[in-house]
């Protein structure tokens, strides 16, 4: 059975939060079973019915819920007066007492992302989001945390009603009332599946809005159709887009090495692994398949293998040629051979996924 919860962002206008609940309890007849608030710290005052400015409500929130139950025969949603359903931003203890500043616009959506990505976590949730309330600012915050984790039943919507009726009451007290309260599904771009194996590590788990952003960027970046990097082995050339590099043989087969595990499932590579003898083996079979008639200065490997220097080297000089071919940092970031660093267990991959590679 579904949980449903309404979500609201509010400001000093507290009424958005029982119109919201009127819309989709009496008028669309969805059961509402939780609601909770987001907002600063006056925004709490006034839920609370204690602020002291003459032009906001001194009835409490949970209080007008309770009679708009009662009014319309509604089971009264789960909506206490704590910080769990009052949600206030903080930096450390200090709690939000505005959205206005750069450092504010950070705060509020890290909370925002932690708490819906918390609420989407459970299959159960069902997702009412609404950015009827509080400043411009905040809304949007909602609308962009709730595009990187909402399932495809959560929902993002806004509620509209004739001026004369605006904030008059909590909630409509005659037919004429809501008649004029109406309720807009907005559109908006559902990214979770881009980003679903990573909502399931622990790293992108602890990261805050704004890191998620810029990792979800880079994905979409290198997601691009153009975005696709061609190795062709004959000219032991890579070609992105319309720029074009030519690699040295070996450099070529360096990374070629990395290109290969990756599609054969091997994607993260040791140091270890690069100097064992089964690479040595590898190294030799590509060179006698693709280069047969080209002579490599440095032969010793066909005998040793590689060093831990010769890894250094190769890498350091590969990247260097990627990042000049793709000028575009988040994108070369994904093309490059990367490290994952662990002390004495340091391994290397590429980020981007095998179906970004043609092989010609």
């Amino acid at each position: 059975m579904n949980n449903n919860i309404l979500i609201c962002v509010s400001g000093l206008t507290p009424q958005i939060v029982t119109e919201s609940l009127f819309c989709l309890a009496v008028k669309e007849k969805i059961p509402i079973h939780e609601v909770y608030v987001i907002t600063t710290t006056r925004g709490r005052d006034v839920i609370l019915g204690k602020d002291s400015h003459p032009s906001t409500p001194k009835s409490p929130l949970k209080k007008e819920i309770e009679n708009l139950c009662e009014k319309y025969k509604l089971k009264m949603p789960l909506f206490k007066e704590n910080d769990n359903h009052i949600i206030v931003a903080k930096e450390e203890s200090i709690e939000l007492p505005d959205i206005r500043s750069d450092k504010d616009n950070i705060l509020f959506p890290n909370k925002v992302c932690d708490f819906l990505r918390t609420k989407t976590s459970d299959p159960y949730n069902v997702l009412f989001c609404s950015i009827t309330g509080g400043r411009k600012s905040m809304s949007v915050h909602m609308a962009n945390a709730l595009s990187l984790f909402a399932r495809e039943k959560d929902r993002l919507i806004h509620v509209l009603t004739k001026e004369e009726n605006e904030f008059k009451g909590f909630y409509p007290m005659n037919k004429k009332e809501a008649k004029d309260l109406q309720i807009a599904d907005i559109p908006f771009v559902r990214l979770r599946s881009l980003l679903s194996n990573e909502l399931k590590g622990s790293e992108l788990l602890k990261s805050k809005f704004d890191e998620i952003v810029e990792y979800t960027q880079s994905q979409l970046k290198a997601l691009a159709p153009s975005n696709k990097l061609i190795i062709d082995i004959e000219r032991r050339e890579l070609r992105f887009g319309n720029d074009s590099i030519i690699l040295e043989p070996m450099e070529f087969l360096f990374y070629y090495y990395f290109v290969d595990s990756k599609i054969r499932g091997f994607n993260k590579i040791s140091v270890h692994n690069f100097t064992s003898d089964e690479t040595r083996i590898q190294f030799i079979e590509y060179y006698n398949e693709f280069f047969p008639n080209i002579y490599i200065k440095s032969r010793d490997w066909f005998e040793k293998g590689f060093s831990k220097e010769d890894f250094r080297i190769k890498r350091s000089k590969v990247n260097t040629k990627i990042q000049k071919l793709i000028d575009d940092k988040d994108v070369s970031q994904m093309y490059i051979i990367d490290v994952n660093k662990k002390y004495g267990d340091s391994t290397y991959f590429i980020q981007a996924p095998k179906e970004r590679f043609l092989i010609k």
